[in-house]
């Protein structure tokens, strides 16, 4: 019987749409290449040099998004969803904003190691809150912002980077097992 849990938690990990598995549906983490691109709904997908995918037509909260897929030795080990890239300050705000709020939506609370709270221990407003991030991604390279509680079995951010090869900035949530 003891060997049988085991087996039985591991084959439901595997499974899409199960809620022990961890990752974005339908996709989970340890899947293969092949695995992620038989879910032909979300097609086609493109394939890079080094074996990573990518998808412009999986919808995030009512948005086709481009969802990229990576890979170490063909195992699902990160998804990012890029929300836009090569923004402007100005472009980047309401794109930022967007992506705190699902985050908040769905996870809770966040915080960032970069930003640091009001000492009255308050909350900022969002354009403020976006304004710093931007900002600080902007001079110091990027700025992360995740939940306090981070869901069972990954750890989920989003990230304001700047990428300059990209011309400018780049919104991106990312998921990734613990």
């Amino acid at each position: 019987m003891k060997k049988f849990i085991p087996r039985f938690a591991a084959i439901l990990a595997l499974l899409p749409g199960c809620a022990i598995a961890a990752g974005l549906p339908p996709w989970q983490f340890g899947m293969t290449r092949e695995q992620v691109a038989s879910f032909k709904q979300y097609g086609p997908y493109k394939s890079f040099p080094h074996g990573d995918l990518e998808t412009y037509n999986r919808e995030f909260h009512g948005k086709k998004e481009n969802v990229q897929f990576y890979f170490v030795n063909n195992k699902l080990v990160k998804i990012a969803i890029y929300l836009s890239e090569g923004l402007d300050q100005h472009k980047a705000l309401p794109v930022f904003k967007r992506a705190v709020a699902i985050l908040e939506k769905d996870y809770g609370k966040l915080e960032s190691p970069e930003i640091t709270v009001p000492p009255t221990g308050g909350k900022f407003d969002a354009d403020v809150l976006a304004a710093i991030a931007i900002t600080n991604a902007t001079m110091q390279g990027k700025t992360h912002m995740g939940p306090v509680k981070m869901p069972k079995g990954m750890s989920v951010w989003v990230t304001v980077m700047n990428v300059p090869n990209l011309g400018g900035l780049a919104v991106i949530i990312f998921f990734e097992p613990r």
